[in-house]
């Protein structure tokens, strides 16, 4: 992954993935989407995994990732969907994604 910015939120992780696709591109990434998800989803640890197109353009979507822990993260990462849909990406890509960990705002 690209551009990362990474915090854990407690023991859990809470990724948002920004992805740009080329003109024209769009279904190719929910086509990959589509095909990994039902994968994804039935993996250990995860929570969440849901993609969104942003209001208002053909090329932008935002994909969040909700994982029990750090681990199941990397494990995720080292599945052979992901490696595949890791390698067929840049084909349709704009550009490498971009994530963002995330953590909870702490009140002081």
């Amino acid at each position: 992954m690209n551009n990362e910015i990474s915090i854990e939120i407690g023991n859990g992780v809470k990724l948002v993935v920004l992805i740009e696709v080329k003109p024209d591109q769009a279904q190719q990434q929910i086509d990959l989407y589509d095909k990994i998800r039902p994968l994804v989803l039935e993996e250990e640890g995860c929570l969440q995994y849901e993609l969104s197109r942003v209001a208002g353009s053909d090329v932008k979507f935002v994909l969040i990732e909700c994982w029990e822990s750090q681990r199941h993260l990397d494990l995720h990462e080292k599945t052979t969907h992901m490696i595949e849909a890791n390698a067929n990406s840049p084909s349709f890509r704009a550009s490498p994604a971009t994530v963002l960990k995330l953590a909870h705002l702490e009140n002081d």
